[in-house]
């Protein structure tokens, strides 16, 4: 493989971590400032982002992104990864960055590869590494004082945030898991652009964001499409690119930037005050996803 190429793969793995990293602030931005809500952002996120690519991909392939639907079984599998991954996931981030802050609820979200590996510990027997446990250990110190700043009698973050936050790692996991049989059949960027409609369209039913004011502030229009395009489209398509060519290990490395990138916007950009052991919790927590990264490759 030329150096140029890999260069390339490293830049994109790199950019879409970045990207995805501004998600979060952008949130609470408009939550903070605007007073936009999640049961407006996130499903009409989820179906602008699902649409744009169902219909890039339409415009290569026709009638053949519908194959999936043709199939009763995997029909059934994609509404459930809709809705149990990919709206779930989304769902309960942006509810946690309203709770907390966008920093806060990117670290908790990465928190999800300590639980699978519990997971697989209590209820499938698999014992872990000693890496992994260390990871587990280093998660739940980084957890702690991120919730706490280093003082158990009380919590710097709401318990809804908490809540929300942890419940978007485990979601996570179920975002990461429950694709399998579909990824096997079809590619990831179809695999995707339909549960983002899907699950944009049911979240729609049950929140019904059209209930919701926004009104014509250009603002909060402009940073809804940076939250589609930048914060979406293009770093999903440069992660796709990047994968197969500095493989899956450099790409969760690379995408371990996104919890930095959210907590120094959050700080530097929104005026988000962390305390000194808040901070050693996002460094712990930060050093997990690195760790358990590595070692995926190795197993």
């Amino acid at each position: 493989m030329k150096k140029s190429i890999y260069v390339k793969g490293l830049f994109l793995g790199l950019i879409a971590g970045i990207l995805w990293g501004i998600t979060g602030p952008l949130g609470q931005y408009l939550f903070d400032k605007k007073g936009v809500v999640p049961d407006w952002l996130v499903p009409c996120r989820l179906f602008v982002s699902g649409a744009v690519i169902l219909m890039g991909l339409y415009m290569k392939r026709k009638s053949d992104i519908f194959r999936l639907w043709t199939d009763r079984k995997d029909a059934i599998h994609m509404v459930i990864y809709s809705i149990a991954g990919m709206m779930a996931v989304q769902y309960s981030f942006f509810v946690a960055v309203e709770a907390s802050n966008g920093g806060t609820a990117t670290v908790l979200q990465y928190t999800n590869p300590v639980m699978i590996i519990i997971y697989f510990a209590v209820f499938r027997k698999v014992r872990p590494s000693g890496k992994e446990v260390f990871a587990v250990l280093l998660a739940l110190t980084g957890i702690f004082l991120l919730s706490t700043n280093g003082n158990i009698h009380t919590l710097v973050i709401t318990p809804r945030g908490l809540l929300m936050g942890l419940m978007c790692a485990f979601f996570t996991c179920l975002y990461s898991m429950i694709p399998g049989r579909l990824l096997e059949k079809y590619d990831a960027v179809l695999v995707s652009g339909w549960s983002m409609l899907v699950g944009g369209i049911v979240l729609a039913f049950w929140r019904r964001p059209w209930t919701v004011r926004v009104g014509g502030d250009f603002q909060v229009w402009g940073l809804f499409l940076i939250l589609v395009f930048a914060g979406t489209i293009i770093p999903f398509i440069a992660s796709l690119k990047a994968i197969p060519v500095i493989g899956p290990m450099y790409a969760n490395v690379l995408a371990s930037v996104e919890p930095v990138v959210a907590s120094l916007i959050t700080f530097l950009a929104l005026g988000t005050q962390f305390g000194r052991f808040e901070l050693v919790g996002f460094a712990l927590i930060i050093t997990t996803i690195i760790i358990l990264s590595w070692k995926k490759e190795e197993t």
